[in-house]
């Protein structure tokens, strides 16, 4: 087996530790951060937030109407106990009393208006709160089963780390810098498979004697277009 056969083997392992790697890192992402619960916290905490606001208007209507009434007994108890005579200050009393009626009437249209939102806005508020008990319920089960395959992966990577190790020993040093070169400037990717005079890797044409030197050479061939090194198996 030649040097690129070495780093052909290395480069198999390697791709599938990128993966490994790739994979878990998404896991982790997953597991930490559920776009669906956060968005359904989002809307269960608005729904709280406007329930919160409807109660306050619904207590602020209900003071408005308690206060009109107030002083429309204060305004008819002092039309009716005769305390005031003068023509002038009943007639002004009973027009304040008119107007207190009026507003009165107004206000308890606005506070019967509070009671139905604040009947949407609890209904809505449940709503939401349901709904987020089962977005968490569901994002639970399946981290339970990405908690699973995060372990099979790690048990994975051990074994490609104990393969690659084996892999390692029978590449020269000066090649295994090469190829770690090529690993970092070339995407992860750098040892290409030439197949029907063809490189795999970038689909340029690769001639014959150079596919024979990828494949007999102790010395290492690169493609000329995408600068890999050549592996004919």
């Amino acid at each position: 087996m030649n040097q690129a056969a070495y780093l052909h083997r290395l480069q198999r392992i390697d791709t599938q530790i990128d993966q490994t790697d790739t994979r878990l890192a998404e896991i982790e992402r997953l597991i930490e951060e559920d776009e669906r619960v956060r968005s359904a916290k989002l809307n269960a905490e608005e729904a709280r937030r406007s329930l919160e606001k409807s109660r306050l208007a619904l207590r602020s209507a209900e003071h408005n109407v308690n206060e009109t009434r107030i002083k429309m007994e204060q305004s008819d108890s002092a039309l009716y106990s005769g305390t005031i005579r003068n023509p002038k200050e009943l007639q002004d009393l009973q027009r304040e009393i008119e107007s207190l009626k009026a507003r009165l009437a107004q206000l308890e249209e606005q506070q019967l208006n509070a009671m139905i939102a604040l009947e949407e806005a609890e209904a809505n508020e449940r709503l939401l709160q349901d709904d987020l008990l089962h977005v968490q319920a569901q994002a639970v089960e399946q981290k339970a089963g990405l908690a699973g395959e995060r372990s099979v992966m790690n048990k994975n990577r051990q074994r490609l780390e104990a393969e690659r190790a084996a892999a390692l020993s029978p590449i020269l040093p000066q090649n295994l810098d090469v190829y770690n070169h090529l690993r970092i400037h070339k995407n992860g990717l750098a040892v290409c498979v030439v197949e029907d005079e063809t490189c795999l890797s970038c689909g340029s044409e690769v001639r014959l004697a150079e596919s024979q030197a990828a494949r007999m050479s102790s010395v290492l061939n690169y493609c000329k277009f995408c600068g890999r090194i050549l592996f004919a198996g």
